[in-house]
């Protein structure tokens, strides 16, 4: 066979038609050419004169002479000299055989190299002084793609040889590598059991000891804090959203109840008789602590004109942005000054509800971790061996309370409050649940029955000396219309569902309302029965309106929504309508409270708002997030408890 080695200028090149390389032929161009201008030509191409003119046809090395063009195309160098048409190629020039013979041979007798050869040369590299954004500059791949292969490298010796002799999957190798201790990983692998060994497993095996950088505890402390304070971090790098564990448990408990006794701290200063911290806050619903309510003095006249000052810049504002278009600029900035005034509307209601002193003697606070790593104060709790003392005290002042007029139970009520929400949003949440809660009440009539009874009952036999109660259900038959306060009434499931109701038993009443007593009286009990609850439904008022609370009647109506099992997620979703009212930051703190992945929260926090309310609906799909207003409250001892969070 004929053959010389020569150099042949780039542009008198042209690939052969008997290249047998028809699949992938492209591939990793990018790569390859990043490689050629780093290192240059490593193999010669194969060429042959081509039958016309002064071209040689390139039989094998079709890959090297695309990635030599892209080099020129991109006006980039070969070991520092300009890739030109005029650059000498090296190659060998075949004057016999047959061409497809050639390029099947060079294809066929090539052979990848194996994973763990290929992991060790990058460990090398590394280990040669060559940084690892710069081997990826070299070689045309991506700094994460170095950063895996020398993840794998950290690998003890036996899994490596495992891994060489075809025992350990690649698969597996990325799961075992998310520790860097060679004796967890030996003990992950040759100690278990073979049903033990998929990735799922072996990662569980590995981490079961650490905190996920999601959990409570990572979010509350802060990893660069905890990373500062010493703790050791794994970073799986492997999977979708790079994983994070802390290592070392009781630094984190450490820095997290340190942070939370500063706060205590503080709070004890305040008169409380107990403050005590928790990691979580799921303790407090079953030790059986009773609860003190702060006492709501009416505003002043200062406060007053100033609160209805901020209330009108709050709703001229809020017209405002909902007159923008579609991401406009203005949105964001104006949607902070909303949250200012809120602040500020927020701190001089605040500043009018205080705690008995007397009481707080006898209560405490619980300084403790929610959820989504932020901290949650409750205040008012009462311990078993306080609860008489308290009742005690309640009854000697209770007598004090009769000449004032005013409701002694005013105040004392679960209260609603949605941190990042506006009082109109409030207000719409509040009337899609009393929409949801007549629909529910009225399929149940031994319901309604208790609940007109409840509010009749109520106002025949007690008094102000009893304490006044304020019922859900509203007998003067004022029926409140929830329309006007749902932004967009046709799209609400729950108030659709109550108007469906409404609209069925309107066709079964006479039409004339003087007929309407004879009808009734003619009615089986079963009829009646369902119609009561239909009617008190119609009455049931659990909004919490702008400007006034209700706070007995919203008390009375959780008492009904529990009775009924209402469940709002089968009527309301965190859907873009409602995020779109929502400022970013609220958006980014509702998803990490219903378990978002932290990089999503923080995506949509970068994103543009249109996009980040979209994605931000993406993610919590599924999540059955509710927001405060239309959570079931919380049980103590028996008692709703709301959970004041700070």
């Amino acid at each position: 066979m004929n053959t010389a080695e020569i150099t042949i200028p780039l542009g008198k090149l042209v690939p052969s038609r008997a290249n047998v390389r028809r699949v992938n032929s492209e591939a990793g161009r990018a790569e390859l050419a990043a490689s050629i201008e780093a290192h240059g030509l490593i193999h010669n191409l194969v060429t042959r004169k081509a039958p016309k003119g002064a071209k040689f046809e390139v039989v094998a090395g079709g890959r090297r002479l695309g990635a030599l063009r892209f080099l020129l195309d991109e006006g980039r160098t070969v070991q520092g000299v300009t890739v030109t048409k005029d650059y000498p190629v090296r190659a060998i020039l075949r004057e016999d055989g047959s061409d497809t013979e050639i390029s099947l041979a060079e294809n066929d007798q090539r052979e990848p190299m194996h994973p763990v050869d290929e992991v060790i040369a990058y460990r090398d590299l590394v280990e040669q002084g060559m940084a690892a954004e710069n081997i990826a500059s070299r070689f045309g791949k991506s700094i994460v793609t170095v950063r895996q292969r020398l993840k794998l490298s950290s690998l003890s010796p036996r899994i490596l040889d495992a891994m060489r002799a075809d025992e350990v999957t690649l698969e597996q190798a990325k799961a075992l590598a998310v520790s860097d201790d060679h004796t967890a990983q030996e003990a992950a692998w040759f100690e278990q059991d073979g049903w033990s060994r998929n990735p799922s497993n072996l990662r569980s095996f590995l981490t079961n000891a650490h905190v996920r950088g999601t959990d409570r505890l990572a979010r509350y402390v802060g990893i660069e804090a905890y990373e500062a304070a010493g703790g050791g971090v794994l970073r799986d790098l492997f999977a979708e959203d790079e994983l994070t564990f802390l290592t070392d448990r009781p630094l984190l408990v450490k820095l997290a109840s340190d942070r939370l006794e500063t706060m205590a701290e503080e709070l004890r200063l305040f008169g409380w008789k107990w403050v005590e911290i928790s990691l979580d806050t799921t303790f407090i619903h079953g030790c059986g602590f009773g609860r003190i309510h702060a006492v709501r003095r009416d505003p002043t006249e200062t406060e007053q004109v100033e609160l209805s000052a901020l209330g009108g810049q709050y709703d001229e504002l809020a017209e405002a942005i909902d007159a923008y278009a579609e991401g406009d600029p203005q949105i964001e900035a104006d949607e902070a000054k909303l949250q200012a005034l809120e602040s500020r509307m927020e701190a001089i209601q605040n500043a009018a509800e205080a705690f008995d002193p007397q009481e707080m003697a006898l209560a405490g606070c619980v300084v403790a971790i929610s959820h989504g790593g932020t901290v949650q104060v409750t205040p008012g709790l009462v311990k078993a061996e306080d609860l008489k003392a308290l009742a005690a005290l309640q009854g000697s002042n209770a007598g004090s309370d009769d000449d004032e007029g005013d409701d002694p139970a005013q105040g004392k009520a679960n209260e609603v409050e949605v941190a990042g929400m506006s009082a109109a949003l409030t207000e719409e949440l509040t009337a899609i649940r009393t929409a949801a809660l007549r629909v529910e009440l009225s399929n149940r009539p031994e319901v309604a029955l208790v609940a007109i009874l409840h509010a009749l009952v109520s106002r025949t036999f007690y008094d102000y000396h009893h304490g006044r109660i304020e019922a859900a259900v509203e007998v003067t038959g004022q029926r409140r219309n929830l329309a006007p306060s749902i932004k967009e009434p046709d799209a609400c499931r729950a108030l659709t569902g109550w108007n469906e109701v409404l609209e069925m038993w309107g066709h079964r009443l006479p039409g004339n309302p003087n007929d309407l007593w004879l009808w009734l009286m003619d009615q089986p009990q079963d009829v009646l029965m369902e119609l009561l609850a239909v009617v008190t439904a119609a009455n049931l008022n659990a909004v919490v309106a702008r400007h006034e609370t209700g706070k007995e009647r919203i008390a009375n109506a959780d008492l009904m929504a529990e009775a009924l099992g209402l469940d709002m997620g089968l009527w309301w979703a965190p859907e873009a309508a409602f995020l779109s009212r929502l400022s970013k930051a609220d958006i980014s703190g509702v998803m990490r409270e219903a378990g978002c992945p932290e990089e999503a929260a923080k995506a949509v926090e970068r994103a543009p708002k249109p996009e980040g309310v979209l994605q931000a609906e993406k993610e919590l799909d599924g999540k059955a997030w509710l927001p405060a207003a239309l959570r079931a409250p919380v049980k103590v001892d028996g008692k709703n408890l709301a959970i004041a969070a700070e």
